[in-house]
């Protein structure tokens, strides 16, 4: 109905959209790489949570659970918050299935 509407304004003629896509294949395949380099902003991360935790990478599912005084002691940041983890809780959520919370007993975060 929309489109008809838009037809008439324009002056085109009645179009329809057709399943163009319904026979396409993709023309690239990506696939994740398991063996995909850890970015260096968070190796240092990753490292002193392995030397507390165990192995991460063969723990999918896991999930870790701290304040953030003791965020602070393994994993030092110049911003003393815990907004300052959330790229490390996004990579780790998204490339090994880790969950990390870092609660504050100010905010109750």
């Amino acid at each position: 109905m929309l489109e008809q509407f838009i037809a008439r304004i324009l002056g085109m003629e009645r179009f329809s959209i057709s399943n163009r896509l319904e026979n396409a294949a993709p023309s690239v395949s990506v696939k994740k790489d398991s063996t995909e380099p850890i970015p260096e902003k968070y190796r240092k991360d990753i490292a002193a949570l392995q030397e507390k935790y165990g192995s991460l990478s063969l723990l999918t599912g896991l999930s870790i659970s701290l304040t953030l005084k003791e965020a602070l002691e393994i994993m030092p940041r110049e911003r003393r918050r815990v907004d300052a983890y959330e790229g490390l809780k996004n990579y780790l959520k998204r490339s090994y299935g880790i969950e990390l919370t870092i609660k504050s007993q100010k905010t109750k975060l």
